[in-house]
């Protein structure tokens, strides 16, 4: 079996939403979730990739702010 880039993030995202939903989580995990979504789409398209250069190219942010972003929760 094969899939497009397309089909495979179509699930990927609705596996999240289904996770999401069942456990109602708060933004924190939900942050996260959206994190590993994207790091995984970034890897699928570069299985070289790391996570600072996937948090650069789904978020235009610099990987520092958006990590912090769970330093800052308490």
């Amino acid at each position: 079996m094969s899939y497009t880039l397309d089909q495979v993030r179509d699930a990927v995202n609705n596996g999240s939403d289904l996770v999401r939903t069942a456990l109602d989580l708060g933004d924190r995990d939900d942050d996260l979730l959206n994190l590993v979504v994207n790091a995984v789409m970034s890897v699928l398209e570069d299985p070289n990739t790391d996570l600072d250069s996937a948090i650069e190219e789904n978020y235009q942010l610099d990987p520092s702010v958006v990590l912090s972003w769970w330093n800052n929760w308490s």
